[in-house]
């Protein structure tokens, strides 16, 4: 019996959603959960019996390494105390299967929790190794970017936000509830379960700390009562959606604590089904983000403020480049000069925009972007990005392909004018030298869709789905000499939402992309 149960747990490890190692009390690795996996690019026949550290070496490249070192000293801690221990940030890249000898650069936030058996002993230890890797980097570019110290970086205490899905199967499989439930309470997030219906079964110990209630008084309480009131409509609207499709619904949301403040949580609400599709309960997991809310607030205060110091003078930096362009152009002499003159205008221009892109970056996490609509023929605004692009523009062409039926529309001109310059200033990043940038756009009944097609290398199918998230970067050799912090295609997604419209992306590798969004042709606003 002890030993079905204890595979049954190993099996719901290897299927959550999380990323998991598990080590027996010797060290030697038992089972890996498929993030884990994923993150390290090994399999599970390959890991399991080996030594943890014959299975992941330093990377001997690196100065003075201490991964192997520092993960060595955390479960020796928790073989000695019985306790879970905690670390820091660690630098502890993984060997590349594919290519001996190379390493995979990873950044983890490790954390180590005993499973105890029936006489008390070590029975295995769970190794949760949050990969924090694309947060690191992300990071790392914008404090370079502002001339920050990179050891501020280690400063920042990256929170948990992997997807803690519990799919369990049918709780028949579990005989003994009481190692079930002990099982939940390891795992590092708030679990919720509940019938199909809404009713809620089980609310692990992180819950009731939290709320600082009984299970039975919170219950009597009410679930939906620490949610903040502006979040409890989209929350059961996002349960009916995801008990029509079966696919987890993820928000973020506020819960009150016990001193009645709210905190930020990330919430997953997910639909467990059995056999034959039908559902059968549900599985919540909720992890406190609220230090990483305080953090990007505190840095977008920062982007803001810089980018409106940089405004006013670049305004006026601009304004006298202008006036310096233009009279070179009407007298004849240094030819150089000229050009210079002109190249330094076009280089104004794009820092510029950068900045105006931080900018409204910055009122939209503060939710200062305010949509105003009104009514405007798009072929006007498209001859109004095709001069702009002239004058800033001379690598490559820009194809207007207007509609056969026009329209009158109304939306935020300025806003739709953003994202449609955004959109073409990345094909021309991305395109080769002279390839030409097409841009139009079609009517439907109730909407317009917008299509900017280039010539590049095309998005491959893992990242077409994450280029719209801030902060996102393809990584590839274009990527790394072309400037920019991934906030564009946030920037424009979060314009479309604002406008009740869709954006995505139709790309395969080596044939180009195209952006495409939708938005109402009369926008109504709530």
């Amino acid at each position: 019996m002890v030993s079905d149960i204890r595979t049954e747990s190993l099996k719901i490890l290897e299927t959550i959603p999380n990323s998991y190692l598990i080590v027996s009390a010797s060290l030697h690795i038992i089972t890996a959960s498929n993030k884990f996996l994923e993150a390290t690019a090994t399999t599970r026949e390959f890991l399991k019996g080996k030594h943890i550290f014959e299975a992941f070496p330093d990377n001997p490249d690196l100065p003075d390494v201490d991964g192997m070192k520092n993960i060595n000293s955390s479960l020796q801690e928790v073989l000695r105390t019985k306790e879970p221990h905690y670390m820091n940030i660690q630098r502890y890249d993984v060997p590349d299967l594919q290519y001996p000898g190379k390493f995979i650069t990873r950044y983890w936030e490790p954390s180590h929790t005993p499973v105890l058996n029936a006489a008390g002993e070590i029975d295995y230890i769970i190794q949760h190794a949050n990969n924090i890797t694309d947060k690191v980097l992300r990071l790392s570019e914008l404090a370079e970017s502002r001339k920050l110290e990179l050891n501020a970086l280690k400063k920042i205490e990256l929170l948990n936000l992997e997807l803690d899905v519990l799919r369990i199967s049918e709780l028949e499989h579990f005989k003994n509830e009481k190692h079930f439930r002990r099982l939940m309470d390891l795992v590092p997030a708030k679990i919720s379960n509940a019938l199909p219906s809404g009713e809620v079964t089980y609310f692990n110990k992180h819950w009731l700390e939290y709320s600082g209630m009984s299970f039975e008084n919170l219950i009597d309480y009410g679930y939906q009562k620490m949610m903040h009131q502006d979040e409890v409509e989209p929350f059961t609207t996002g349960l009916a959606e995801a008990a029509k499709s079966g696919i987890p619904f993820e928000s973020e949301m506020r819960f009150k604590d016990l001193s009645g403040k709210y905190r930020w949580h990330l919430n997953i609400a997910a639909p467990v089904l059995n056999d034959e599709g039908k559902m059968i309960m549900w599985v919540g997991s909720t992890t406190d983000i609220q230090k990483f809310k305080d953090e990007e607030q505190t840095k977008n205060d920062f982007i803001g403020m810089v980018s409106h110091e940089l405004k006013t003078p670049l305004t006026s930096l601009k304004a006298y480049l202008q006036l310096a362009v233009l009279k070179a152009r009407d007298t004849t002499g240094d030819q150089i000069t000229k050009n210079a003159l002109e190249k330094s205008l076009i280089q104004i221009s794009k820092t510029t925009n950068m900045v105006n892109g931080f900018m409204s970056m910055s009122r939209l996490e503060n939710s200062k972007i305010i949509i105003e609509p009104s009514a405007f023929v798009v072929s006007q605004l498209m001859g109004e990005i095709e001069e702009d692009f002239k004058n800033t523009t001379s690598s490559h062409p820009l194809i207007i392909k207007n509609s056969d039926v026009e329209k009158m529309i109304t939306a935020d001109k300025n806003r739709v004018e953003q994202v449609l310059k955004n959109l073409i200033g990345n094909a021309v990043k991305y395109s080769p030298r002279g390839a030409a940038i097409e841009c139009s756009y079609f009517y439907t009944e109730n909407e317009i869709t917008f299509l900017v097609k280039d010539s590049g290398d095309g998005i491959a199918i893992e990242d077409q789905g994450k280029i719209f998230e801030r902060y996102y970067r393809i990584e590839n050799n274009i990527s790394k000499t072309t400037a920019g912090f991934g906030i564009g295609l946030y920037f424009c997604s979060e314009v479309i939402k604002r406008h009740k419209g869709r954006i995505w992306v139709e790309s395969n590798l080596g044939n180009g992309s195209t952006f495409c969004f939708t938005i109402p042709i009369n926008i109504t606003l709530v």
